[in-house]
C-alpha cells in the first residue's frame, strides 16, 4: 500500500511538471533528460565556422575586423610577365666607361639610384635612370658622352648590383622576417616560403598585400604615378574628389559606425581631407571671407585603395593545390598572422567550469564544451550565453542555442580571447534530474526504485 501510494505520488508530480513545461512554453526537447544534445541524423551536413558574432545577430558591433578587405585568389595573380627589370629608386648601380679618363682605361663606378630617379656621373653630372632597363640606360649614358662631345663612341656597361624595387617582404610568424629579392620574374609564393623558411606551424592562413599597380592588367599610362584603382567589387574607378555622400560598406569598413556589420547596409561617411583651402595652414575653409568663394568640400583618402590583400590557404597550398602557388611581384608583403593569445572561461552548468588557454590553432564553442566535461545534469543547451569584448571597456552578451550548434542546424563560432561561455539552466530542470535519478534500471530487465523519495514510516 504504501509503494503504491508513493508511486502514486510520484505519478502525480511528473505530470504536473509535464503540464508546467506545456503551460510555460519550455524548449526542452526531450523531458527525460533536457542535457542531451547532438541528435542522431542521416544526412550529411556542411557548415561554416563563424568567427563573428555579427554573423549570429547583426545589431552586434563584432565585425572580424582581420584583413576583412581580402580577396580569394585570381587568375591574373598565377600570371608571370617575362620583361627586363626596370631600375628603381634605391638600386645600386655599376656603371663602368672605357677611355673616360685615358684610352684604353676603364672607369667604374657604384652610384645609387636618388629619390628623383637619377644617377651621378663623372663629367655629365645627373642622369636619368628611373624606370629605364640595362640597355637603356648604357644608351642613355653614351648619347650623353656624345652630345657633350666627351667621348664620340662610348664603351658604357650597366649592371643592377642591388635591385631594390624587385624586393618583397615577409613579417609575422615567419621563419626569417625582413626583405628579401626577388631573383626572377616566375618567383612563386612557395619559392618565398623557402627563402623566408616557412612559417609556423600554427598558422594555417597567410595573406599577401599587393600594389595593384604591380598588377600584369595595370595600363596606367603614367608609370610613375600608379592609378586610382577600383575598390574590391567595382567595375569602374572611383569618382573625382567632391561632396561625399553615405555609401555602404564594402566588406566593414572599420570606418564604419557602430552597429555596421561585414556586408550589412549600414551607411555612413569617411573622414576626409580638405579640398581647395587657400589657408596655407588650412585653418580655415575655402568658403571663408578671407578665401575664395568656392563651396566645401570633402575629399575620399586613396591610400587604401592602391592595394589589395589576397587570401592564401596553406593547407590546400602545401598540399598541392598550385592555384594557390601564386607570382611573388615587386613589393608584395606576405603577413602570417600571429594565432590567438589569451584564456577564455566556461562557467555555469558544466562539469569542469573555470579558466581555459586559447590553443593555437583556435577552438570552437562545441570543442570548449567537451573540454569543460560536457554539461551537468542540470543544464539546458538552449540558455547558453556568449559574453565578448568588443573594445576596450565594452562587451556583448549573445544568446547561443548550443543544442542547435550541436545538431548542424546553426553554424559553431570559433572562441576569442576573455570569452566567457555561460550555460544556464531554468526552472523545472533540477526537479526533472530529481525525478530522473530516482529510478535505475538493472541487467535482467530489473527496475529500481531509490528509497530516498519514500517519505512513509517504515514498520
Amino acid at each position: 500500500m504504501r509503494q503504491a501510494s508513493v508511486l502514486k505520488r510520484l505519478t502525480s508530480a511528473a505530470a504536473m511538471a509535464l503540464a508546467s513545461a506545456a503551460l510555460c512554453g519550455c524548449d526542452i526537447p526531450s523531458f527525460i533528460d533536457p542535457t542531451e544534445m547532438y541528435p542522431y541524423t542521416k544526412k550529411t551536413i556542411q557548415k561554416p565556422i563563424l568567427t563573428s558574432l555579427s554573423s549570429i545577430d547583426p545589431s552586434v558591433d563584432d565585425p572580424d575586423v582581420t584583413f576583412y578587405n581580402a580577396t580569394e585568389v585570381k587568375p591574373i595573380d598565377n600570371k608571370a610577365v617575362s620583361a627586363d627589370y626596370r631600375i628603381g629608386v634605391g638600386d645600386l648601380i655599376t656603371v663602368s666607361v672605357n677611355d673616360l679618363v685615358g684610352l684604353g682605361v676603364e672607369t667604374t663606378k657604384q652610384t645609387r639610384v636618388s629619390e628623383s630617379g637619377n644617377i651621378s656621373m663623372p663629367l655629365l653630372g645627373q642622369v636619368k635612370a628611373l624606370g629605364l632597363t640595362e640597355d637603356e640606360l648604357q644608351k642613355s649614358i653614351a648619347d650623353a658622352y656624345r652630345t657633350q662631345q666627351i667621348i664620340t663612341q662610348a664603351q658604357v656597361s650597366v649592371t643592377v648590383a642591388e635591385a631594390l624595387a624587385r624586393t618583397f617582404s615577409a613579417i609575422g610568424t615567419v621563419g626569417t622576417p625582413g626583405k628579401f629579392s626577388i631573383p626572377q620574374s616566375d618567383f612563386r609564393l612557395l619559392d618565398a616560403l623557402v627563402m623566408v623558411r616557412d612559417v609556423a606551424v600554427t598558422t594555417d592562413t597567410i595573406y599577401v598585400i599587393r600594389q595593384i599597380s604591380e598588377d600584369p592588367s595595370d595600363t596606367n599610362p603614367n608609370p610613375s604615378k600608379p592609378a586610382m584603382p577600383a575598390e574590391p567589387g567595382m567595375t569602374t574607378p572611383p569618382p573625382a574628389p567632391g561632396p561625399v555622400t553615405p555609401s555602404t560598406p564594402a566588406g566593414g569598413d572599420p570606418l564604419a559606425p557602430k552597429g555596421a556589420v561585414i556586408g550589412s547596409t549600414a551607411s555612413y561617411s569617411h573622414v576626409a581631407l580638405m579640398q581647395n583651402s587657400t589657408d596655407p595652414l588650412a585653418g580655415k575653409p575655402a568658403n571663408s571671407p578671407s578665401g575664395s568663394s568656392a563651396p566645401f568640400q570633402f575629399g575620399t583618402p586613396s591610400g587604401p585603395a592602391e592595394t589589395r590583400t589576397i587570401r592564401i590557404p596553406l593547407d590546400p597550398l602545401r598540399n598541392g593545390d598550385l592555384r594557390y602557388n601564386i607570382v611573388i611581384r615587386p613589393h608584395d608583403l606576405i603577413v602570417a598572422p600571429n594565432p590567438p593569445t589569451g584564456e577564455y572561461y566556461m562557467s555555469g552548468h558544466i562539469s569542469r567550469s573555470g579558466v581555459y588557454s586559447v590553443p593555437p590553432k583556435g577552438i570552437t564553442l562545441k570543442q570548449a564544451v567537451v573540454a569543460g566535461g560536457m554539461l551537468d545534469g542540470v543544464a539546458i543547451p538552449q540558455r547558453t550565453e556568449l559574453i565578448r569584448r568588443v573594445g576596450v571597456n565594452r562587451e556583448v552578451w549573445v544568446a547561443i542555442d548550443l543544442n542547435a550548434i550541436y545538431s548542424g542546424a546553426q553554424p559553431d563560432i570559433f572562441l576569442k580571447p576573455n570569452d566567457m561561455v555561460h550555460i544556464g539552466t531554468n526552472i523545472l530542470a533540477p526537479f526533472i534530474s530529481a525525478v530522473r535519478g530516482g529510478f535505475r534500471l538493472t541487467y535482467g530487465f530489473g527496475f529500481l526504485y531509490d528509497r530516498n523519495f519514500y517519505q512513509g514510516n517504515s514498520q
